[in-house]
């Protein structure tokens, strides 16, 4: 019994791969001299295997058992040496699993996913983002970076890479090249609003170098704490910009003087109304916005703005262009006749 423990001992030990190759070995072994050696009992190569796989695990269902002296050997050898290296198989697979999901849990693996959306910066507000986006988009793949020590939302399809997102390594970490959207958020830690507005430039700063490198277009937007500091991202080629401060402070002032009106905009943020703001592009038969704008109508949809301008009213003659894109507030099923 003390060898048998030495080599059970020494089995644990070993890596992965020489577990694997042990147990192919083993498994090899018994399948082909249960079959040379007992040729009456089996008929196949295949109960042979049956009957080994059967052992190595402990199952033992009885429908096949050596007789002969030779084969009944064999079935000892399996049970004392077979057993403890399927055993240490069972056990390598169990650590691997338990490490993965450690590894995912501390946020150190690399996603490997395609048309993701990356999430920079944990917050309350991060967290409302990644439920909505959920929510509208089922299926969506979503990457949240941040210098945490363990993800903090636990998702299947929320990915966790812990680290400072204004390193390029954290950033393909990610696999921010092949993301579809990247959103920076302002650091909720930082109560001080340049240095959070600072911070926000530094990554997304690192983000247009990864931009450059690779000649990938990177389609990136920022949460700006104050709106004179706009200014310093343009170089960096930011694509669109949300006022974290100014647009609490506006929905506040409308709910002030018109109340009732932010109901109206929470419809509009979310799908909370069942419809939803969608981007689409003009068709050829469109040729200026009163006809898309009628034809959005019969559809079921609302046309709100064309491009950045939201009033639709004053430019129903202005001829559309194949690069705008109208803003049309519909239902999913209505998005999908029209697109």
């Amino acid at each position: 019994m003390h060898i048998l423990f030495r080599v059970w001992k020494g089995l644990a030990k070993l890596s992965f791969l020489n577990v694997v190759l042990a147990s192919i070995g083993i498994i090899i072994l018994g399948t082909v001299l249960g079959y040379v050696l007992e040729p009456e009992t089996f008929r196949s190569l295949f109960d042979s295997f049956w009957w080994t796989m059967t052992t190595l695990t402990t199952v033992g269902y009885g429908d096949f058992y050596p007789s002969s002296v030779a084969g009944r050997w064999l079935g000892i050898f399996l049970f004392l040496f077979g057993i403890g290296i399927i055993g240490a198989l069972i056990g390598k697979l169990v650590e691997i699993g338990a490490t993965f999901q450690r590894l995912k849990r501390e946020g150190r693996l690399v996603y490997r996913g395609e048309g993701h959306y990356v999430y920079i910066g944990w917050s309350p507000k991060t967290k409302k983002a990644i439920d909505e986006v959920l929510n509208y988009e089922p299926k969506v793949e979503i990457v949240l970076i941040d210098q945490l020590v363990e993800e903090p939302y636990v998702h299947d399809q929320v990915h966790f890479v812990s680290g400072d997102a204004s390193d390029e390594t954290v950033l393909l970490q990610a696999n921010v090249l092949k993301a579809k959207r990247i959103a920076i958020f302002a650091d909720a830690r930082i109560t001080e609003t340049l240095l959070a507005d600072g911070k926000s430039l530094l990554i997304a700063s690192a983000v247009e170098a990864l931009s450059s490198e690779h000649q990938v277009d990177l389609q990136t937007v920022v949460e700006v704490c104050e709106e004179r500091n706009i200014s310093k991202f343009k170089h960096v080629r930011v694509d669109d910009f949300i006022l974290a401060n100014d647009s609490v402070s506006l929905l506040m002032a409308k709910a002030t003087l018109h109340p009732g009106t932010t109901a109206i905009f929470r419809q509009l943020l979310s799908k909370q109304s069942g419809g939803n703001i969608q981007a689409l592009k003009p068709k050829a038969e469109w040729q200026n916005v009163r006809q898309a704008n009628t034809a959005l109508l019969e559809s079921g949809g609302t046309l709100i703005a064309v491009n950045d301008r939201l009033d639709v009213a004053t430019m129903l003659d202005l001829p559309l262009q194949e690069t705008d894109m109208l803003y049309v507030v519909c239902h999913d099923d209505v998005f999908e006749r029209l697109s």
